[in-house]
Protein backbone atom coordinates (compact mmCIF):
# COMPACT_ATOMS: atom_id res chain seq x y z
CA UNK A 1 0.00 0.00 0.00
CA UNK A 2 0.84 3.28 -0.91
CA UNK A 3 1.06 5.37 2.54
CA UNK A 4 1.86 8.65 0.59
CA UNK A 5 -1.75 8.63 -1.00
CA UNK A 6 -3.20 9.27 1.88
CA UNK A 7 -1.05 12.41 3.27
CA UNK A 8 -2.69 15.45 2.64
CA UNK A 9 -1.03 18.88 2.25
CA UNK A 10 -2.61 20.66 5.31
CA UNK A 11 -3.59 19.07 8.53
CA UNK A 12 -3.61 19.15 12.25
CA UNK A 13 -2.50 16.49 14.09
CA UNK A 14 -4.54 14.55 17.18
CA UNK A 15 -3.04 16.12 20.42
CA UNK A 16 -1.18 12.50 20.81
CA UNK A 17 -1.20 10.18 24.09
CA UNK A 18 1.77 11.05 26.27
CA UNK A 19 3.94 8.14 28.21
CA UNK A 20 4.27 8.41 31.93
CA UNK A 21 5.80 4.96 32.35
CA UNK A 22 9.50 3.62 32.41
CA UNK A 23 10.68 -0.57 32.02
CA UNK A 24 13.13 -0.86 34.70
CA UNK A 25 15.71 -4.18 34.04
CA UNK A 26 17.19 -6.05 36.87
CA UNK A 27 19.85 -7.28 34.61
CA UNK A 28 18.31 -11.30 35.55
CA UNK A 29 16.74 -13.53 33.47
CA UNK A 30 13.04 -14.38 33.79
CA UNK A 31 12.30 -17.80 35.86
CA UNK A 32 10.29 -20.01 33.14
CA UNK A 33 6.52 -19.26 34.52
CA UNK A 34 3.97 -21.89 33.31
CA UNK A 35 1.52 -19.76 34.14
CA UNK A 36 -0.48 -16.82 32.06
CA UNK A 37 0.68 -13.66 33.75
CA UNK A 38 -2.44 -12.08 34.16
CA UNK A 39 -3.48 -14.85 36.88
CA UNK A 40 -0.34 -13.49 39.11
CA UNK A 41 -2.01 -9.87 39.28
CA UNK A 42 -3.58 -10.35 42.59
CA UNK A 43 -7.28 -9.53 43.19
CA UNK A 44 -6.49 -6.24 42.20
CA UNK A 45 -7.24 -7.44 38.23
CA UNK A 46 -10.76 -8.66 38.21
CA UNK A 47 -12.01 -11.16 34.58
CA UNK A 48 -15.29 -9.79 32.95
CA UNK A 49 -18.32 -11.44 34.62
CA UNK A 50 -15.99 -13.98 36.62
CA UNK A 51 -17.93 -15.86 39.11
CA UNK A 52 -16.84 -14.64 42.46
CA UNK A 53 -15.89 -18.20 43.72
CA UNK A 54 -13.85 -18.98 40.93
CA UNK A 55 -10.54 -17.97 39.85
CA UNK A 56 -9.22 -18.52 36.26
CA UNK A 57 -7.17 -21.84 36.02
CA UNK A 58 -5.20 -23.84 33.69
CA UNK A 59 -7.13 -26.83 32.10
CA UNK A 60 -6.48 -30.01 30.34
CA UNK A 61 -7.46 -30.17 26.67
CA UNK A 62 -8.95 -33.58 26.67
CA UNK A 63 -9.93 -33.73 22.83
CA UNK A 64 -11.32 -32.15 20.08
CA UNK A 65 -13.02 -32.71 17.04
CA UNK A 66 -13.38 -31.18 13.89
CA UNK A 67 -17.29 -30.43 12.95
CA UNK A 68 -16.59 -28.51 9.81
CA UNK A 69 -14.16 -28.54 7.28
CA UNK A 70 -12.92 -24.60 6.16
CA UNK A 71 -14.14 -23.98 2.30
CA UNK A 72 -13.16 -21.31 0.49
CA UNK A 73 -15.86 -21.66 -2.27
CA UNK A 74 -18.51 -21.46 0.02
CA UNK A 75 -16.66 -19.54 2.93
CA UNK A 76 -17.71 -21.86 5.65
CA UNK A 77 -15.11 -21.50 8.36
CA UNK A 78 -13.58 -24.33 10.44
CA UNK A 79 -15.29 -25.54 13.54
CA UNK A 80 -13.43 -27.30 16.10
CA UNK A 81 -15.28 -28.65 18.99
CA UNK A 82 -12.85 -29.26 22.42
CA UNK A 83 -13.22 -31.11 25.47
CA UNK A 84 -11.74 -29.68 28.49
CA UNK A 85 -11.15 -30.19 32.27
CA UNK A 86 -13.70 -28.57 34.16
CA UNK A 87 -14.01 -28.48 38.00
CA UNK A 88 -17.31 -25.96 38.76
CA UNK A 89 -20.69 -26.79 38.47
CA UNK A 90 -22.32 -25.72 35.34
CA UNK A 91 -25.82 -26.08 33.61
CA UNK A 92 -26.07 -25.75 29.82
CA UNK A 93 -26.24 -22.48 28.27
CA UNK A 94 -24.06 -21.12 30.68
CA UNK A 95 -20.39 -19.46 29.39
CA UNK A 96 -16.74 -19.68 30.12
CA UNK A 97 -14.02 -17.48 29.61
CA UNK A 98 -11.17 -18.27 27.89
CA UNK A 99 -7.78 -16.39 28.54
CA UNK A 100 -6.24 -15.95 25.30
CA UNK A 101 -1.96 -15.07 24.32
CA UNK A 102 -0.78 -13.64 21.19
CA UNK A 103 0.92 -15.75 18.69
CA UNK A 104 4.68 -16.39 19.65
CA UNK A 105 5.58 -15.18 16.15
CA UNK A 106 3.94 -11.95 16.17
CA UNK A 107 5.56 -11.35 19.64
CA UNK A 108 9.15 -12.41 18.17
CA UNK A 109 8.70 -9.77 15.14
CA UNK A 110 7.68 -6.68 17.70
CA UNK A 111 10.33 -7.71 20.26
CA UNK A 112 12.77 -7.52 17.29
CA UNK A 113 11.42 -4.32 15.96
CA UNK A 114 11.33 -2.50 19.75
CA UNK A 115 15.16 -3.93 19.55
CA UNK A 116 14.56 -5.62 22.71
CA UNK A 117 15.95 -9.58 21.46
CA UNK A 118 18.65 -9.60 24.01
CA UNK A 119 16.49 -8.32 26.94
CA UNK A 120 12.95 -10.43 25.63
CA UNK A 121 13.46 -12.43 28.86
CA UNK A 122 15.05 -10.60 31.15
CA UNK A 123 13.48 -9.48 34.62
CA UNK A 124 11.99 -5.94 34.79
CA UNK A 125 9.02 -3.80 36.41
CA UNK A 126 7.16 -0.79 35.13
CA UNK A 127 7.00 2.35 37.29
CA UNK A 128 6.11 5.59 37.09
CA UNK A 129 8.66 8.22 35.82
CA UNK A 130 10.38 10.77 37.67
CA UNK A 131 8.32 13.73 38.60
CA UNK A 132 5.34 12.55 36.13
CA UNK A 133 3.16 15.49 35.49
CA UNK A 134 0.10 13.50 35.05
CA UNK A 135 -1.50 12.66 38.69
CA UNK A 136 -4.27 10.41 36.95
CA UNK A 137 -1.27 7.85 35.34
CA UNK A 138 -0.56 4.47 37.03
CA UNK A 139 0.23 1.38 36.65
CA UNK A 140 -1.69 -1.14 34.66
CA UNK A 141 -3.26 -4.11 36.78
CA UNK A 142 -3.12 -6.57 34.01
CA UNK A 143 1.03 -6.80 34.07
CA UNK A 144 2.72 -8.13 37.23
CA UNK A 145 4.92 -6.26 38.75
CA UNK A 146 7.93 -8.43 37.95
CA UNK A 147 7.29 -9.88 34.66
CA UNK A 148 9.46 -9.75 30.95
CA UNK A 149 8.77 -8.13 27.90
CA UNK A 150 7.97 -11.53 26.47
CA UNK A 151 5.64 -12.23 28.96
CA UNK A 152 4.27 -8.67 28.97
CA UNK A 153 3.46 -8.60 25.24
CA UNK A 154 2.24 -12.35 24.94
CA UNK A 155 -0.07 -12.32 27.71
CA UNK A 156 -0.75 -8.96 28.53
CA UNK A 157 -1.07 -6.74 25.87
CA UNK A 158 -3.39 -6.31 23.05
CA UNK A 159 -1.83 -6.48 19.54
CA UNK A 160 -4.50 -6.86 17.06
CA UNK A 161 -7.01 -3.85 17.99
CA UNK A 162 -8.27 -0.51 15.91
CA UNK A 163 -5.93 1.80 16.90
CA UNK A 164 -7.85 5.20 17.88
CA UNK A 165 -6.28 8.68 16.30
CA UNK A 166 -4.40 9.78 20.10
CA UNK A 167 -2.26 6.64 19.67
CA UNK A 168 -2.15 6.89 15.96
CA UNK A 169 -0.42 10.73 16.45
CA UNK A 170 1.69 9.27 19.72
CA UNK A 171 3.28 6.62 16.92
CA UNK A 172 3.98 9.34 14.54
CA UNK A 173 6.39 10.71 17.23
CA UNK A 174 8.32 7.35 17.64
CA UNK A 175 9.76 7.15 13.74
CA UNK A 176 12.66 8.77 12.18
CA UNK A 177 10.96 8.61 8.70
CA UNK A 178 9.28 11.54 7.51
CA UNK A 179 6.95 9.67 5.00
CA UNK A 180 5.80 7.85 8.00
CA UNK A 181 5.54 10.71 10.43
CA UNK A 182 3.50 12.20 8.39
CA UNK A 183 1.12 9.13 7.17
CA UNK A 184 0.66 8.34 11.09
CA UNK A 185 -0.28 12.20 12.06
CA UNK A 186 -2.31 13.00 9.08
CA UNK A 187 -4.20 9.88 9.92
CA UNK A 188 -4.82 10.77 13.12
CA UNK A 189 -6.25 14.91 12.29
CA UNK A 190 -10.11 15.74 11.52
CA UNK A 191 -9.00 16.48 7.96
CA UNK A 192 -8.46 12.72 7.20
CA UNK A 193 -11.54 11.41 8.98
CA UNK A 194 -12.09 9.79 5.25
CA UNK A 195 -8.91 8.21 5.22
CA UNK A 196 -8.99 6.55 9.01
CA UNK A 197 -12.72 5.80 8.04
CA UNK A 198 -11.84 4.28 4.71
CA UNK A 199 -8.66 2.33 6.18
CA UNK A 200 -9.23 1.49 10.07
CA UNK A 201 -12.74 1.04 10.25
CA UNK A 202 -13.92 -0.01 6.93
CA UNK A 203 -10.83 -2.16 5.70
CA UNK A 204 -10.01 -3.35 9.74
CA UNK A 205 -5.97 -2.06 9.56
CA UNK A 206 -4.91 -3.05 13.14
CA UNK A 207 -1.90 -2.09 15.59
CA UNK A 208 0.07 -4.74 14.09
CA UNK A 209 -0.62 -3.82 10.14
CA UNK A 210 0.25 -0.08 10.84
CA UNK A 211 3.61 -1.09 12.28
CA UNK A 212 4.05 -3.27 9.26
CA UNK A 213 3.26 0.05 6.73
CA UNK A 214 5.41 2.44 9.00
CA UNK A 215 8.68 -0.03 8.88
CA UNK A 216 10.98 2.61 10.90
CA UNK A 217 8.32 2.83 14.02
CA UNK A 218 9.60 2.01 17.21
CA UNK A 219 7.53 2.81 19.95
CA UNK A 220 8.89 2.64 23.62
CA UNK A 221 7.85 -1.22 25.66
CA UNK A 222 6.80 1.04 28.55
CA UNK A 223 4.80 3.76 26.20
CA UNK A 224 3.25 -0.01 24.86
CA UNK A 225 2.36 -0.95 28.46
CA UNK A 226 0.54 1.77 29.16
CA UNK A 227 -1.57 2.57 26.21
CA UNK A 228 -2.06 -0.41 24.62
CA UNK A 229 -5.34 -2.18 25.50
CA UNK A 230 -5.79 -5.20 27.90
CA UNK A 231 -5.75 -8.84 26.45
CA UNK A 232 -9.11 -9.52 27.12
CA UNK A 233 -10.58 -13.04 27.85
CA UNK A 234 -12.77 -14.10 25.31
CA UNK A 235 -16.64 -15.78 26.17
CA UNK A 236 -17.57 -19.62 24.92
CA UNK A 237 -20.72 -20.99 25.17
CA UNK A 238 -20.87 -24.53 27.15
CA UNK A 239 -22.34 -26.61 24.49
CA UNK A 240 -23.05 -30.01 26.58
CA UNK A 241 -24.66 -31.24 29.49
CA UNK A 242 -23.40 -31.88 32.94
CA UNK A 243 -25.50 -34.97 32.82
CA UNK A 244 -23.53 -36.32 29.73
CA UNK A 245 -20.13 -36.77 31.70
CA UNK A 246 -20.27 -34.92 35.04
CA UNK A 247 -19.14 -31.50 36.05
CA UNK A 248 -15.51 -33.05 35.22
CA UNK A 249 -15.40 -31.93 31.71
CA UNK A 250 -17.36 -29.45 29.40
CA UNK A 251 -17.12 -28.65 25.33
CA UNK A 252 -16.93 -25.57 23.55
CA UNK A 253 -17.00 -24.77 20.06
CA UNK A 254 -14.64 -22.61 17.79
CA UNK A 255 -14.55 -21.05 14.40
CA UNK A 256 -11.65 -20.25 12.62
CA UNK A 257 -11.60 -17.52 10.19
CA UNK A 258 -9.45 -18.04 7.28
CA UNK A 259 -8.80 -14.55 7.48
CA UNK A 260 -7.43 -12.48 9.92
CA UNK A 261 -8.51 -15.04 12.37
CA UNK A 262 -8.88 -13.99 15.94
CA UNK A 263 -6.17 -14.03 18.72
CA UNK A 264 -8.07 -16.38 21.06
CA UNK A 265 -9.23 -19.08 18.05
CA UNK A 266 -5.55 -18.99 16.77
CA UNK A 267 -4.82 -19.67 20.09
CA UNK A 268 -6.71 -22.73 20.49
CA UNK A 269 -5.88 -23.95 16.97
CA UNK A 270 -2.32 -23.85 17.75
CA UNK A 271 -3.11 -25.72 21.11
CA UNK A 272 -5.27 -28.58 19.13
CA UNK A 273 -2.30 -28.56 16.43
CA UNK A 274 -0.03 -29.21 19.78
CA UNK A 275 -1.57 -32.17 21.40
CA UNK A 276 -0.11 -35.13 22.27
CA UNK A 277 -0.36 -38.43 24.65
CA UNK A 278 3.27 -37.18 26.49
CA UNK A 279 2.22 -33.51 26.91
CA UNK A 280 -1.16 -32.75 27.18
CA UNK A 281 -2.18 -28.77 26.13
CA UNK A 282 -3.93 -26.88 28.44
CA UNK A 283 -5.69 -23.28 28.22
CA UNK A 284 -6.71 -20.76 31.12
CA UNK A 285 -10.75 -20.58 31.45
CA UNK A 286 -12.88 -19.47 34.21
CA UNK A 287 -16.77 -19.73 34.34
CA UNK A 288 -18.66 -16.47 34.11
CA UNK A 289 -21.52 -15.47 36.09
CA UNK A 290 -25.24 -17.26 35.15
CA UNK A 291 -27.78 -15.27 33.29
CA UNK A 292 -31.49 -16.19 32.27
CA UNK A 293 -30.11 -17.48 28.87
CA UNK A 294 -29.70 -21.46 30.31
CA UNK A 295 -31.92 -24.43 30.40
CA UNK A 296 -32.03 -26.56 34.14
CA UNK A 297 -34.40 -29.39 34.85
CA UNK A 298 -36.77 -26.65 36.13
CA UNK A 299 -37.52 -26.11 32.19
CA UNK A 300 -38.29 -29.47 31.05
CA UNK A 301 -42.12 -28.57 31.43
CA UNK A 302 -41.87 -25.61 29.66
CA UNK A 303 -41.61 -24.51 25.82
CA UNK A 304 -38.69 -23.53 23.69
CA UNK A 305 -38.24 -21.59 20.41
CA UNK A 306 -34.45 -22.15 19.87
CA UNK A 307 -33.24 -20.05 17.22
CA UNK A 308 -29.51 -20.24 16.04
CA UNK A 309 -27.16 -19.66 13.01
CA UNK A 310 -23.67 -21.22 12.89
CA UNK A 311 -22.07 -21.72 16.08
CA UNK A 312 -24.58 -19.97 17.80
CA UNK A 313 -26.14 -23.57 17.68
CA UNK A 314 -23.66 -24.20 20.68
CA UNK A 315 -25.94 -23.78 23.64
CA UNK A 316 -28.66 -25.37 22.44
CA UNK A 317 -26.79 -28.70 22.00
CA UNK A 318 -26.51 -28.36 25.82
CA UNK A 319 -29.91 -27.58 26.14
CA UNK A 320 -31.32 -30.61 24.43
CA UNK A 321 -28.71 -33.23 25.42
CA UNK A 322 -30.00 -31.98 29.01
CA UNK A 323 -33.65 -32.79 27.65
CA UNK A 324 -32.68 -35.74 26.33
CA UNK A 325 -31.05 -37.26 30.05
CA UNK A 326 -33.88 -35.59 32.03
CA UNK A 327 -36.59 -37.34 30.07
CA UNK A 328 -34.64 -40.97 30.13
CA UNK A 329 -34.04 -39.74 34.71
CA UNK A 330 -37.98 -38.84 35.00
CA UNK A 331 -40.08 -40.77 32.23
CA UNK A 332 -43.04 -40.03 34.35
CA UNK A 333 -42.62 -36.08 34.18
CA UNK A 334 -44.81 -33.79 32.08
CA UNK A 335 -42.33 -32.25 30.03
CA UNK A 336 -42.84 -29.40 27.08
CA UNK A 337 -41.87 -28.86 23.55
CA UNK A 338 -39.23 -27.73 21.48
CA UNK A 339 -39.08 -26.11 18.31
CA UNK A 340 -34.84 -25.42 16.59
CA UNK A 341 -35.08 -23.29 13.71
CA UNK A 342 -31.01 -23.34 12.33
CA UNK A 343 -29.60 -21.72 9.79
CA UNK A 344 -25.88 -22.47 8.27
CA UNK A 345 -24.21 -21.73 4.58
CA UNK A 346 -24.37 -25.02 3.88
CA UNK A 347 -26.16 -28.42 4.76
CA UNK A 348 -22.52 -29.99 5.48
CA UNK A 349 -21.83 -26.83 8.40
CA UNK A 350 -24.79 -27.36 10.19
CA UNK A 351 -23.48 -28.70 13.49
CA UNK A 352 -24.18 -32.36 14.73
CA UNK A 353 -26.77 -32.78 11.91
CA UNK A 354 -27.14 -36.30 12.61
CA UNK A 355 -27.73 -35.77 16.10
CA UNK A 356 -30.35 -32.66 15.55
CA UNK A 357 -32.00 -35.30 13.66
CA UNK A 358 -32.05 -38.05 16.03
CA UNK A 359 -33.13 -35.63 18.86
CA UNK A 360 -36.15 -34.67 16.33
CA UNK A 361 -37.04 -38.35 15.57
CA UNK A 362 -37.07 -39.38 19.53
CA UNK A 363 -39.30 -36.11 20.46
CA UNK A 364 -36.55 -34.37 21.92
CA UNK A 365 -37.12 -32.02 19.48
CA UNK A 366 -40.74 -31.17 18.32
CA UNK A 367 -39.90 -29.42 15.55
CA UNK A 368 -36.77 -29.18 13.29
CA UNK A 369 -36.45 -26.53 10.62
CA UNK A 370 -33.03 -26.32 8.88
CA UNK A 371 -31.67 -24.00 6.18
CA UNK A 372 -28.39 -23.09 4.35
CA UNK A 373 -27.93 -19.73 2.39
CA UNK A 374 -25.34 -21.39 -0.20
CA UNK A 375 -25.93 -23.85 -2.68
CA UNK A 376 -28.87 -25.23 -4.16
CA UNK A 377 -32.29 -24.05 -2.95
CA UNK A 378 -30.86 -21.48 -0.51
CA UNK A 379 -32.61 -19.89 2.44
CA UNK A 380 -32.45 -18.20 5.97
CA UNK A 381 -33.88 -18.64 9.03
CA UNK A 382 -36.12 -15.61 9.19
CA UNK A 383 -37.62 -17.15 5.76
CA UNK A 384 -38.12 -20.30 7.83
CA UNK A 385 -39.87 -18.21 10.74
CA UNK A 386 -42.28 -16.52 8.18
CA UNK A 387 -43.26 -20.32 6.59
CA UNK A 388 -44.38 -21.40 10.26
CA UNK A 389 -45.95 -17.76 11.19
CA UNK A 390 -49.61 -19.18 11.95
CA UNK A 391 -47.74 -21.91 14.66
CA UNK A 392 -45.43 -20.17 15.57
CA UNK A 393 -47.59 -17.17 16.96
CA UNK A 394 -49.63 -19.34 18.60
CA UNK A 395 -46.86 -21.19 19.98
CA UNK A 396 -45.04 -17.77 20.99
CA UNK A 397 -48.32 -16.90 22.93
CA UNK A 398 -48.94 -19.55 25.29
CA UNK A 399 -47.49 -18.90 28.85
CA UNK A 400 -45.08 -21.20 29.28
CA UNK A 401 -42.69 -20.53 26.00
CA UNK A 402 -39.39 -19.25 25.73
CA UNK A 403 -38.08 -17.72 22.72
CA UNK A 404 -34.16 -18.16 23.04
CA UNK A 405 -32.09 -16.72 20.31
CA UNK A 406 -28.09 -17.07 19.84
CA UNK A 407 -26.17 -15.32 16.32
CA UNK A 408 -24.25 -12.45 15.59
CA UNK A 409 -25.43 -8.81 17.29
CA UNK A 410 -24.20 -7.00 14.46
CA UNK A 411 -26.65 -8.17 12.10
CA UNK A 412 -27.99 -11.63 11.97
CA UNK A 413 -30.44 -11.20 15.75
CA UNK A 414 -31.60 -7.97 14.25
CA UNK A 415 -33.01 -9.86 10.63
CA UNK A 416 -34.33 -12.66 13.12
CA UNK A 417 -36.15 -9.95 15.64
CA UNK A 418 -37.23 -8.56 12.26
CA UNK A 419 -38.34 -12.28 10.95
CA UNK A 420 -40.35 -12.63 14.23
CA UNK A 421 -41.84 -9.30 13.88
CA UNK A 422 -43.28 -9.86 10.80
CA UNK A 423 -45.15 -13.17 12.27
CA UNK A 424 -46.79 -11.10 14.74
CA UNK A 425 -47.66 -8.29 12.37
CA UNK A 426 -49.33 -11.00 9.64
CA UNK A 427 -50.76 -13.04 12.02
CA UNK A 428 -52.30 -10.83 15.18
CA UNK A 429 -52.74 -8.05 12.37
CA UNK A 430 -50.62 -5.19 14.05
CA UNK A 431 -48.82 -2.14 12.60
CA UNK A 432 -44.37 -2.35 12.79
CA UNK A 433 -44.23 -0.49 15.72
CA UNK A 434 -47.01 -2.81 18.10
CA UNK A 435 -45.00 -5.84 16.59
CA UNK A 436 -41.66 -4.19 18.09
CA UNK A 437 -43.64 -2.88 21.27
CA UNK A 438 -44.86 -6.73 21.65
CA UNK A 439 -41.16 -7.92 21.48
CA UNK A 440 -40.03 -5.61 23.84
CA UNK A 441 -42.68 -6.82 25.97
CA UNK A 442 -41.67 -10.51 25.67
CA UNK A 443 -38.49 -9.67 26.45
CA UNK A 444 -39.00 -7.43 29.94
CA UNK A 445 -41.23 -10.50 30.62
CA UNK A 446 -38.15 -12.83 30.39
CA UNK A 447 -39.94 -14.73 27.19
CA UNK A 448 -37.41 -13.66 24.69
CA UNK A 449 -33.69 -14.28 25.36
CA UNK A 450 -30.76 -13.38 23.37
CA UNK A 451 -27.32 -14.79 23.32
CA UNK A 452 -25.37 -12.27 20.93
CA UNK A 453 -22.22 -11.92 20.35
CA UNK A 454 -20.43 -8.66 17.70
Amino acid sequence: MDIGAYILSEYIPAKPLVGNLEVCFTGKEQTQIDTCAQLRCGEVLKFPFARPDFQPRSVVIKGNTLLVAADKATETKRVVELTLESSFDYQPGDTIGIVPSNKPELVEKLLHRLELKDQADTSCHLKLVLHCANKSAKLPAHIPTATSPREILTHCLSLCFVPQKQLLSALAGFTSNERERSFLACLSSKQATKHYNSLILEQGLLFMEILKLCGDCRPPLAFLAEHLPRLLPRPYSIANSPLEAGDQELRIIYSLLSHKPGVTTSMLEARVQQINPEQPANVVIYPRVNNAFRYTEQDLGSNQILIAVGTGLAPFLGFLAHKEKLISQQPQRERGHSWLYVGAKTPEAILKRDQLEAWHKSAVLERLRMCHSRGESPGYVQEMLAEDGEDLVKFILKPETVIYVCADGAKISQSIANGLSLCLQKVLHLTEEESFRQLKELKAQGKYREDVWL
